[in-house]
């Protein structure tokens, strides 16, 4: 009897064996396929950066702790460049406790929304979200043109770039604090309410002009060599590739499943496995009773920063703006996080509540019960119940995920 015949025979005896057998990680021509549209095409490569110059003042504003109100804090305290941008934590600390957990901030340069409730339409516009932010860098946008005046450095760096600040010295016109995120009845709200419209405007101007040099910075941060991409490029020419210590039998276990059964493209497809969108999973609310993507819509339709905004200049995409959910239809759901790097990002989910892969994996098989907002999208019951073996395999697939880090040159400060 031949071996072909014998492996047959065997499985027909002894079940277990077919399942465990190498035909359990061969790909048929529909999951090559499936396997292509999550796999960078051919021949990608990073987008260039127009301004080297622009990036690096991103770059060098990003680790600088005098982006904050107290001068403790940086964007880096949270996105910390060894955690790939993120910080390790539940949720985040910085001027405050924070309310949802810190995404990474590899591989966003493309991204449509920003933020877990997609409360920013562009990437230079989000960084002005975290800079205002009580709980965050806590600052206010007239304090912060104040400290790019004061400082030579920032000062000559900014001017070097767009030109000169506001006249920050005429105290009568440029408080030392204000701005309209303040409550109305604070002394900031008041004191950005008693300003001239014009030098309002030029103090957003200035905001935004440090969003547009963080996010040439954030250009650069992109990696896509992942053993999933070896992989589907091997895949792509060969219809069995051998399992390696990179990418193992589990791992393409777990991918098939990826693909197929478990349903896991229904939200997490692409080259940066998320569709980009907004779901409600019912995920059980805690005190904070976070609205998620109901918010976030107020949020980007009272910002003066957003696409329609007259700070967006020709990257503005404003017609999308036309075309949102009502903010109510939206209630408890959150944006769809890319699973590159994921095993370096936990915990997981918007308010880090899950530790482990394993734990968030089970999440979708055994939601547990308590109040949720919203309602919880009738798609995720088209995900089947999974043995045990395959959600380790599911596991070993996303590990797979991880990239090489990036080099230092865009990851430290830029040198004096």
């Amino acid at each position: 009897m031949g071996g072909a015949a014998l492996i047959a025979a065997l499985a027909v005896a002894v079940p277990w064996l077919a399942a465990a057998g190498a035909g359990d990680t061969a790909f048929t021509d529909a999951e090559r396929a499936a396997v292509r549209a999550l796999a960078v095409p051919p021949g990608h490569t990073p987008p260039e950066i127009p301004d080297p110059a622009l990036a690096e003042f991103g770059q060098r504003l990003f680790f600088d702790r005098r982006l904050s109100g107290d001068g403790r804090f940086s964007c880096a305290s949270c996105h910390q460049p060894e955690r790939a941008f993120t910080d390790g934590l539940a949720l985040p600390e910085a001027a405050g406790r924070g309310h949802r957990n810190t995404p990474t901030l590899i591989n966003v340069a493309d991204n449509p929304w920003f933020q877990w409730d997609g409360a920013a339409d562009s990437l230079w516009s989000q960084m002005l979200l975290v800079i205002e932010n009580p709980r965050e860098l806590d600052n206010d946008r007239l304090n912060l043109a104040h400290t790019l005046y004061r400082n030579k450095d920032l000062r000559a760096a900014y001017r070097r770039r767009f030109g000169p600040l506001p006249p920050m010295s005429e105290g009568t016109r440029f408080p030392a604090h204000g701005s309209p995120q303040a409550a109305s009845d604070s002394l900031e709200g008041r004191a950005w309410r008693r300003m001239a419209a014009a030098d309002q405007e030029a103090v957003n101007r200035v905001m935004a002009n440090l969003g547009v040099a963080l996010a040439a910075w954030q250009r650069r941060l992109v990696r896509y060599d992942s053993p999933f991409d070896r992989f589907a490029a091997a895949l792509a020419d060969n219809p069995d590739p051998l399992p390696d210590d990179a990418f193992p039998a589990a791992a393409r276990r777990g991918l098939k499943l990826f693909v197929g059964e478990a349903q896991c493209t229904l939200c997490h497809s692409g080259p940066e496995f998320s569709n980009q969108a907004f779901h409600n999973l019912g995920v059980p609310v805690t005190d904070h009773r976070d609205t998620g993507r109901e918010q976030g819509l107020r949020r980007l339709a009272a910002s003066p920063f957003n696409a329609a905004g007259p700070y967006a200049g020709d990257d503005g995409d404003a017609d999308r703006l036309r075309f949102l959910p009502p903010p109510e239809s939206q209630r408890g759901a959150f944006k769809t996080p890319s699973l590159r790097n994921v095993a370096r990002t936990a915990p997981y989910f918007h308010d880090g509540r899950f530790a482990t892969l394993e734990q968030a994996v089970r999440f979708y098989l055994e939601p547990p019960d308590g109040e949720t907002l919203g309602k919880r999208e009738d798609t995720l019951d088209l995900i089947p119940d999974l043995t045990d073996r395959q959600v380790a395999d599911l596991v070993a697939f996303l590990k797979t995920l991880n990239s090489a880090p990036l080099p230092e040159a865009v990851t430290a400060p830029p040198s004096p």
